[in-house]
């Protein structure tokens, strides 16, 4: 697991989105008990920006109604996954136990990941993307890219042609972003779309579990120290 940032809150400054009060639910509790703050953070940072983005999106089109629509399954997605512990790169594949999944790093990761792809589609095109080199990451990659979103695959329409991005970050944050996604979607269509989580490829499956705390930790220190994003939890 990775270790507690310099970052983090105390849990007397860090507060979730939700009343911990009434927390009833496993994955609640564990995000109101975590002692560094840093899921307390990240649940109010990911409610704070997918509430304002949605807010940014008008109503009386029915391009703004297509993307609202989307982003709300999105948001649906996401505390789905979050309230089942749905991570996969969280362990080595010989240690892989259900445990390790209901986990601080498991939650962790799904808000990193969720803010992370919103933060891409705001700023996902086509065009960016030749202009990124980003199919050329994955050009010569070992299987098609089936899938070009990543964990939550769905195009949220429309959303990049709104120009959010710089509402919402800075640009240090972007390229941070770029490259968490390209590896991201590489591995989702190596292990997930052509289902190759199996003992044949443990080595490359620990390798990208140990490559993905790298770039996790890249996430939150980016996130972290983003004074536009941190602006929407009023610091």
């Amino acid at each position: 697991m990775l270790a507690i940032s310099a970052n983090a809150q105390s849990p007397k400054e860090a507060k979730p989105s939700f009343d911990c009060a009434k927390a009833k639910s496993k994955v609640e509790k564990i995000i109101c008990n975590d002692e560094s703050g840093e899921l307390q953070k990240l649940d109010r940072l990911y409610s704070k920006l997918y509430f304002s983005i949605l807010k940014s999106i008008p109503k009386d089109t029915k391009e703004g109604q297509k993307t609202r629509e989307k982003l709300k399954y999105f948001n649906h997605s996401v505390m789905s996954n979050r309230n089942i512990f749905q991570c996969y790169f969280v362990a080595p594949f010989e240690t892989k136990k259900q445990d390790d999944r209901q986990s601080n790093y498991c939650i962790k990761q799904i808000y990193l990941e969720a803010i992370a792809t919103l933060a891409f589609k705001m700023i996902d095109s086509g065009v960016n993307r030749e202009r990124w080199g980003f199919h050329e990451r994955m050009k010569d990659f070992v299987v098609p890219i089936e899938n070009s979103n990543g964990a939550y695959d769905m195009n949220i329409g429309f959303l990049s042609n709104y120009n959010l991005f710089n509402n919402f970050f800075e640009n240090t944050t972007q390229n941070i972003v770029i490259d968490f996604m390209a590896y991201n979607i590489m591995q989702w269509n190596y292990f997930l779309v052509d289902v190759r989580i199996n003992e044949a490829n443990a080595d490359l499956f620990d390798e990208a579990v140990e490559k993905y705390k790298i770039y996790y930790e890249k996430l939150y220190q980016a996130f972290t120290k983003d004074k536009k994003l941190n602006k929407l939890l009023g610091n």
